[in-house]
């Protein structure tokens, strides 16, 4: 009572006895810690609440950002799969004209040194 600043209070043996008004302010001051202690207990509550939303969002940004990144990258490999197959073909291609022209070329040859009698080597 003392260290909450009452000074005229008397104790008996299963009572304490205040002089009129201080009951009164008492409560106001028991209100008062009371109204202290539940503003402390709900912005704890709120705090907890609003972390458990940010990371519930960081979350589910992280995971469209990974589909996203895996659609990109299918994408990207489907791209570079379809460049190297025409790479390939054209390079297929291009060696299967070089072997028929080296065929026509040498049969030309062949025929050119038969008219000149110096026969096929």
């Amino acid at each position: 009572m003392e260290k909450k600043g009452l000074k005229v209070f008397q104790i008996g043996k299963t009572k304490v006895f205040l002089r009129a008004g201080q009951m009164a302010e008492l409560d106001a001051r028991i209100a008062e810690v009371l109204s202290s202690a539940a503003k402390a207990i709900q912005q704890c509550i709120l705090s907890h609440n609003a972390r458990k939303q940010f990371i519930a969002l960081r979350k589910a940004a992280i995971h469209v950002q990974s589909l996203w990144r895996g659609r990109l990258a299918c994408k990207l490999y489907e791209s570079l799969r379809e460049a190297a197959a025409v790479k390939l073909q054209k390079n297929i291609r291009r060696y299967q004209s070089r072997k028929a022209y080296r065929k026509l070329w040498s049969l030309g040859v062949c025929i050119a040194n038969r008219f000149k009698g110096n026969g096929c080597s």
